[in-house]
């Protein structure tokens, strides 16, 4: 083979080679295209599904897309906005001036608002509703959100875009509710005014027959006559007390109770609650005890209304369910921190007590827990109102009770601290004193132990006379002699003379007793100073009371003998009291009355009005000391004459007289109405002689 021939077949295979090469490539390249295509095929076909789902899901959402090219202006939208309004899709508006003319006049101002704010970076994003005119004529509503998705280097919006939302339905719907809640609205407050109505028509004349029954007692009736008279008179009483229950109840039940924050008094809070217990646990034979923590400050913010409503219904209760014994009532330190102080508030008794199993249904509407307390009556909604109150305050409540001993109802509420008027008691004569307790009743030694560990003082007890006799004895031995010896009467009563006799020892003296004893009981004033005491604690009492008449004891400076907290329950003589001219605007013939035989008996002048017409036409700046108003009269009502009266005073530049509202029953919408129309107080009908002095104080 020559030369030249194997030179042509050695070229022959390589180009066989480069061209098996490139025919491998090609097959290669050809696969890569292939695979490419089909990937290609795949994406589209998944996001041709997405779009159909996503047109499905905008479609079945009533919903489109915007976008707006904010340099030009021009608006480019979903064709699905073109079916919700009905318009074919070349008349939908490119500009925002065309899609301003389409939107509700009422609503454009507040669009332009709410997009200017996002394009000015304001707000993150921009949304709003508003409706836009349809082709059939009709006003659809759209909620609509967007935002700025592009910016130009200056950091100036470029791009807009966003979503339209149909929600007409919605705004159907709301329409719809709103049209039923005013429709439930107005048929509540019809209720409320029936309810009102029809209260006040109980009322006027169940408060007749109290306050008649109450006159006739003090008319000198037979012993016979008296008992029928209380017996109508508890009667009367106890049908009130059902009637404030289901009113405090329908309050309760519709969410009408609001509070209104004050700065509550704590120790003004125990002694009303004492002044009003103290006689009602006296017609029961009960003894009556109070505690008043004194690391609670005088004042704290909270509602003082309320707080005494809730003590009342648990006291209330306490005395109707327990027949012999004692009641106490508790108002407890519970923590504090910089801004809040929770107070624990407990209201023990020992009566008849609750069984274990029925303790779950005690705060059930109209629930009472067993047959036994059939003879005590009642509502049953008394711990339901309490329940809902506390719920209010943010509080709970909790109870013990063990069948035949008695129970415990006991509140922690937290409240606001007033720390500008936070104040406590200077006790730093008082801190480290020796003091011996003697009195055989743990509980009320307890009392005593407490108030006396706080203020840092070293307190001993005893049982009894002898036993404390022999601790003086002691003490004086070993040159530390007690500062004070506080005695409870009470257990050793029954045979003053013998009580007396134990304490004429010289002992005693040296170490100023205090004689500690309940109000209602009988004391033997001279037996008292001849036994050495300068002073008398009268029970319950107060931590100021107290503090008062340790200092009272130790300084030995009266010469009479003192009595700490008889003022307190007092009732002021007519003598004493100034005498004061009193309009009376009431148009029932039957309260007229009543009212106006007690506040004579009391040694006041009245002067009757039957309307506000004719009270005001009565009135004359000067003539009158105090205006006792009804609210619902004929003619002219209690507010409208206050309004009228208080014009005359301003026109005159008179000083304004105090003006209080008569009425049946009161809520928080009631109260402000009266003190709006320029009263200064109220008080509930029928009105017990305490709150009548109590107003005719202020004159």
């Amino acid at each position: 083979m020559s030369e030249e021939l194997k030179r042509t077949i050695r070229e022959l295979e390589e180009r066989n080679k480069i061209l098996t090469s490139a025919t491998e490539q090609w097959d290669h390249l050809q696969q890569i295209y292939l695979d490419a295509h089909a990937r290609l095929q795949r994406s589209e076909a998944f996001n041709r599904e997405i779009r159909e789902r996503m047109e499905a899901a905008m479609k079945a959402g009533d919903l489109a897309w915007w976008d707006w090219n904010y340099k030009t202006g021009v608006i480019h939208y979903d064709p699905e906005l073109a079916r919700m309004l009905g318009y074919p899709a070349e008349e939908l508006p490119k500009h925002p001036a065309e899609v301003e003319k389409l939107i509700h006049p009422d609503d454009r101002d507040e669009f332009r608002n709410r997009l200017q704010k996002h394009v000015e970076g304001v707000s993150d994003y921009y949304e709003a509703e508003f409706r836009l005119y349809s082709k059939n004529g009709f006003w659809k509503w759209f909620y609509d959100r967007g935002k700025v998705v592009e910016k130009d280097i200056m950091g100036n919006p470029v791009s807009l875009s966003g979503v339209l939302i149909d929600i007409s339905d919605r705004k159907l719907a709301e329409k719809e509710l709103l049209e039923a809640r005013n429709l439930a609205d107005a048929s509540s407050k019809a209720k409320s005014l029936f309810l009102a109505n029809m209260s006040h028509e109980i009322y006027t004349p169940l408060a007749g027959v109290v306050g008649m029954a109450d006159i006739l007692k003090q008319s000198g009736l037979a012993q016979e006559q008296l008992e029928y008279i209380n017996i109508i008179v508890n009667a009367a009483s106890n049908l009130m007390s059902v009637l404030n229950d289901i009113m405090e109840f329908i309050q309760a039940e519709n969410r009408k109770i609001e509070l209104v924050v004050a700065p509550l008094a704590i120790t003004r809070l125990m002694q009303e609650m004492e002044a009003d217990t103290l006689g009602r646990c006296a017609d029961k034979g009960l003894e009556l005890l109070t505690y008043c923590d004194p690391q609670i400050p005088d004042y704290v913010m909270g509602d003082p209304r309320r707080v005494r409503q809730l003590l009342q219904i648990f006291i209330h209760n306490a005395i109707k369910f327990t027949d012999e014994g004692r009641v106490i009532i508790a108002i407890e330190f519970a923590g504090w921190d910089e801004e809040a102080i929770r107070i624990r508030f407990r209201v023990t008794d020992t009566g008849i007590g609750i069984p274990g199993q029925e303790l779950g249904n005690l705060f059930h509407s109209f629930t009472r827990v067993n047959t036994k307390i059939g003879k005590y009556g009642g509502s049953g909604l008394g711990l339901a109102i309490a329940k809902h109150l506390v719920e209010l305050m943010n509080g709970a409540i909790e109870v013990e009770s063990k069948e035949g001993e008695g129970s415990t109802f006991s509140f922690t509420v937290e409240f606001d601290r007033l720390i500008e008027q936070e104040s406590f008691p200077d006790v730093s004569d008082i801190k480290g004193r020796r003091i011996l307790l003697v009195d055989p009743d743990q509980e009320r030694r307890s009392i005593l132990k407490n108030y006396l560990l706080v203020w840092e003082c070293e307190a001993e007890e005893a049982n009894f006379i002898q036993e404390a006799l022999d601790q003086v004895k002691h003490k004086l031995h070993v040159k530390k002699p007690f500062d004070m010896i506080l005695i409870e009467y009470g257990s050793f009563a029954e045979d003053p003379e013998l009580f007396f006799k134990q304490l004429d020892q010289p002992e005693w003296a040296k170490s100023s007793p205090l004689l500690i004893a309940a109000r209602n009981q009988p004391l033997l004033d001279e037996l008292i100073r001849k036994a050495g005491f300068r002073a008398v604690l009268l029970r319950p009492f107060v931590p100021g009371q107290l503090i008062e008449a340790i200092r009272e004891t130790v300084s030995g400076k009266s010469q009479e003998l003192v009595k700490i907290g008889e003022s307190q329950f007092r009732e002021v003589s007519a003598t004493e009291r100034k005498r004061l001219k009193v309009l009376l605007v009431e148009d029932n013939l039957i309260n007229q009355r009543v009212a106006q035989v007690t506040i004579k008996k009391l040694g006041h002048e009245v002067t009757l009005a039957e309307n506000g017409r004719e009270a005001t036409a009565l009135f004359e700046p000067g003539k009158f000391d105090l205006i006792l108003m009804d609210i619902l009269m004929p003619e002219m009502n209690g507010l409208e004459a206050t309004t009228a009266i208080r014009e005359i005073e301003s026109e005159r530049k008179a000083d304004p007289v105090h003006i209080c509202a008569i009425t049946a029953n009161i809520n928080k919408e009631d109260e402000e109405a009266c003190y709006e129309a320029g009263m200064n107080s109220y008080i509930t009908k029928p009105f017990r002689l305490e709150e009548l002095n109590a107003i005719l104080g202020k004159c």
